[in-house]
């Protein structure tokens, strides 16, 4: 199942046509011939223009070698006054995380999201201060008896709130209320290094498992002889947008578009970065298809920066 052919994931060919009329994608409007040849161009301008800047010493952050023919990037230097730094955190006042709840609460009334499960049956809504302990208790790790212990709140309230509000719906819905409260922030694109376009970027968060589950897969790189999972999410600008749990034994490139599809909130990335497995030889297509570009992060800048020979027509 893990090392089938990529012609596996696709469509049968007797249905190729009807799948792309479904698509209704503008890309697939003209021949494949007329898109590559404008996409060759396109590249070929961005490499004389890439090229000039670099003899001409624009580019201060890659230093070219031309006896060795490497092509070497250097990390910018970042501004680490530590006096500055903790000057302007010193004037931040420390704040209780659930006033932090309250506040975000009075901004965008996320946790009117977390609406129950039975609202025909349920005999009592459940008061905020016990929706933010069940919310604090399964964040931390802490668990609803641990909470009830420390707290005022008696355990049964904790789990029949945990029960009839917690549930994935709920979550994606209250997280997307918050997303798009701040991206009406005016900072909001200020976070970006780029004004002019919006990065998203997608990476997985490797967790262990105690407990055997169906996606908790061994991963000898991760855990060693244990098992876990990947927490794959898409952030744009420090925004958390979305996040699927993958077994530890997936490849993350397969999961690219589908966490870029299926964002639901008013946060739209336009370019899609991440690292090594964020690659595949389908994902640069497929992105651009839906009107997004992918730009991942190279370990290796000397590997990319010999661009390859166009393909013959009889190759493409």
């Amino acid at each position: 199942m893990q090392h089938r052919l990529f012609a596996d994931e696709l469509v049968a060919p007797e249905r190729k046509a009807e799948a792309l009329k479904e698509l209704d994608i503008p890309w697939l409007r003209q021949p494949i011939d007329a898109t590559l040849d404008a996409l060759f161009a396109e590249l070929d301008t961005l490499w004389r223009s890439f090229g000039r800047e670099l003899r001409l010493g624009k580019l201060k952050h890659l230093e070219y070698d031309p006896v060795k023919k490497t092509l070497t990037w250097h990390r910018p230097k970042a501004n680490r006054d530590e006096a500055l730094q903790k000057g302007f955190y010193s004037k931040v006042t420390a704040c209780d995380i659930a006033d932090v709840f309250r506040f975000v609460d009075e901004q965008c009334c996320f946790l009117e999201a977390m609406t129950p499960l039975q609202p025909r049956y349920a005999k009592k809504i459940a008061d905020k201060d016990s929706l933010m302990a069940v919310i604090i208790a399964q964040a931390m790790n802490h668990g609803n008896l641990k909470m009830a212990e420390t707290g005022d709140i008696p355990y049964y309230v904790l789990e029949a709130t945990h029960q009839q509000h917690l549930r994935l719906a709920t979550l994606k819905a209250a997280n997307d209320r918050i997303s798009n409260f701040i991206a009406q922030l005016l900072i909001f694109p200020y976070y970006s290094f780029d004004l002019e376009v919006l990065y998203g970027s997608v990476d997985g968060q490797k967790f262990g498992a105690s407990d055997p589950t169906l996606k908790a897969r061994h991963s000898r790189k991760y855990f060693g002889k244990d098992r876990g999972l990947a927490a794959y999410s898409l952030l744009a600008n420090h925004v958390p947008l979305q996040t699927e749990l993958l077994g530890a034994n997936q490849h993350e490139s397969y999961w690219v578009f589908d966490i870029c599809y299926n964002n639901t909130s008013d946060i739209v990335p336009t370019t899609i970065t991440g690292d090594m497995h964020s690659m595949n030889k389908a994902n640069f297509s497929i992105l651009h298809w839906f009107g997004m570009k992918l730009a991942p992060r190279f370990t290796d800048l000397q590997a990319q920066s010999t661009p390859s020979r166009p393909y013959p027509a009889q190759d493409r």
